[in-house]
């Protein structure tokens, strides 16, 4: 059974705040008494659509206005990579510059944000404090993430890279590529563990996805998948999950730089 190791502070299964929560945290955005869901999965840059046009239009209509604005939180909600900090700061001027009324935020929030996988995934480091999203407001890839975590991996772990599933532990990454470095979809994706040994060979992971939980959520959501060994294919090794699915799973080092 996988458990937090006490001895290392730096566990993510010690942290408060856990991959699973990061899901809630974009569900739940508080804007005045009211709470706002992203549901939307946006990949790519977004300057001249509609949504991007409802943000420019916030941004000029706050600053008459003389309200604080964050830039880096719109240029980040241009490009997918928003966290719920900068969700909260772009509603709450929505609101405030007069041009959305409340009982229109969530249509609006539907319209104009959005967040991608390594968005959902840099926003939960940044806020465990092991990456600065200031730094990669532009985003940071799957191929980038792994190559951090295995240059900067822990003192005396063997690799950064974990083969067995009981070694697999809550904030691992689960990325969408094989031993050689090589994605394996395209678009690449990027997903973080959220829950262990809550059933027999399966994961549970925290994600954002293009794909329906079901529930209305496009964005952020909860996922699982089967654990199905380790198999290999031209000389390179991968977990296989969900019968297709190629992915790694890689240790987060205590600071990506």
């Amino acid at each position: 059974m996988t458990v937090p190791d006490i001895n290392n502070a730096s566990d993510i299964g010690n942290y408060h705040f856990q991959p699973g929560d990061m899901v809630e945290a974009y569900w739940n955005i508080q804007v005045d008494d009211d709470y706002i869901s992203i549901n939307k999965y946006m990949i790519g840059i977004h300057n001249s659509d509609a949504g991007a046009q409802k943000r420019k239009a916030v941004q000029q209509a706050a600053a008459k206005l003389n309200h604080r604005i964050d830039q880096k939180a719109f240029t980040r909600a241009s490009m997918g990579k928003v966290t719920p900090g900068d969700c909260q700061h772009i509603l709450t001027m929505a609101v405030r510059s007069g041009l959305v009324r409340p009982g229109d935020l969530q249509a609006w929030a539907d319209q104009c944000l959005g967040v991608d996988c390594t968005g959902f995934v840099v926003a939960y480091y940044n806020e465990i404090g092991r990456i600065n999203v200031d730094k990669y407001s532009g985003g940071a890839s799957c191929p980038f993430l792994v190559g951090r975590a295995v240059k900067n991996k822990a003192p005396g772990l063997e690799s950064a890279l974990i083969w067995e599933q009981d070694q697999v532990r809550v904030g691992d990454m689960m990325v969408w590529m094989n031993s050689r470095m090589v994605e394996t979809r395209a678009p690449g994706h990027i997903a973080l563990i959220s829950y262990v040994d809550v059933a027999p060979d399966t994961l549970f992971i925290a994600e954002s996805s293009g794909a329906s939980d079901g529930s209305g959520h496009y964005g952020p959501k909860h996922n699982r998948k089967s654990w199905e060994g380790v198999k290999s294919s031209g000389g390179a090794k991968y977990i296989q999950i969900d019968k297709t699915g190629k992915v790694l799973i890689v240790r987060p080092p205590a600071w990506f730089g």
